[in-house]
């Protein structure tokens, strides 16, 4: 068992696929199939489970799979302790991020630790807050950001935010025309609404908030359920429905008038931000490094 052969494994599990892992190791197909076969006839088990175009790990291959991340991590580790030695910290971040945090607090955070650590590259994917939640659970990224609790088995989380959810409106008719930004639930419950996808931190949120009231969520006219929140905007601007947000998410619109703002009276809609990681994965110093700063850059926060 070597390095090569525990590397062919995660990169194959990472895209689930044969052709893409050998792209990004620089190998042909039949060298990465040597790698695993090497590793089954060493441990007398199947590892990947081959059917069709999919990839798929079996339990002997989970346990292995789960040791060889953190392998491969304390090798990293291993490099950039000798690295610093000589002042460099090097590499790339790979971090999944739900819509809001991902817009509205990443920039500035990325931007304040690059300009300690210039020499990182950072993959920043975007999922909606399961999503996120899976990426980081099974490998594919270091840490993650999202707009609600995580309860996953195996993962760690941390508060550094909050924000709130309101409803918006076309600026036209009597909305354009209140005389206030506060409107009852009553006012607005047999409008139309736009909403984001089930699995979505805003989504959630919003339905739980509906559930202390006492109202069913399948109560709610949803005529469409769409995954970015510029098109809903749009959507709403165009006269469609209306729909629940982040409040950071519209403060421009709101502010050159092109839709309404309103908060829903008695309904809690304050939601918060987490960063979470998994906590048994060794971390890299990059990723050591990264997860000391963010606890810092929130802290108080």
């Amino acid at each position: 068992m070597d390095f090569r052969q525990l590397e062919t494994l995660v990169t194959i599990v990472k895209h689930n696929s044969y052709t893409h892992a050998a792209e990004e190791l620089f190998l042909t197909q039949p060298a990465l199939s040597s790698h695993i076969q090497a590793l089954e006839d060493e441990l007398g088990t199947v590892l990947l489970n081959r059917s069709g175009k999919n990839v798929t790990l079996t339990e002997a291959g989970k346990v292995l799979y789960n040791y060889a991340v953190n392998i491969l991590n304390m090798r990293e580790q291993a490099r950039y302790s000798v690295a610093r030695y000589e002042g460099r910290l090097e590499g790339e971040l790979a971090i999944a991020s739900s819509n809001v945090p991902q817009q509205h607090l990443l920039p500035a955070l990325i931007k304040d630790f690059s300009s300690k650590y210039p020499g990182i590259t950072y993959l920043i994917k975007q999922f909606d807050s399961k999503g996120v939640v899976d990426s980081i659970s099974g490998g594919d990224a270091d840490f993650g950001f999202v707009g609600t609790g995580v309860m996953r088995q195996g993962l760690e989380s941390m508060e550094i935010g909050a924000d709130k959810l309101v409803l918006i409106t076309p600026n036209a008719g009597e909305y354009a025309e209140a005389g206030c930004n506060v409107l009852t639930w009553e006012k607005v419950k047999g409008e139309r609404f736009i909403m984001r996808e089930k699995g979505s931190g805003t989504r959630k949120h919003f339905e739980k908030a509906l559930g202390k009231k006492g109202i069913n969520a399948r109560d709610v006219k949803v005529i469409a359920e769409i995954e970015n929140p510029q098109t809903i905007k749009q959507c709403v601007r165009a006269g469609l429905g209306v729909s629940i947000v982040s409040e950071r998410s519209v403060m421009d619109e709101a502010a050159q008038g092109v839709l309404k703002v309103f908060h829903i009276e008695d309904m809690d809609l304050t939601r918060k931000f987490f960063f979470i990681h998994h906590k048994s994965r060794v971390l890299s110093p990059l990723a050591r490094a990264f997860k000391d700063f963010v606890v810092e850059y929130f802290k108080g926060d």
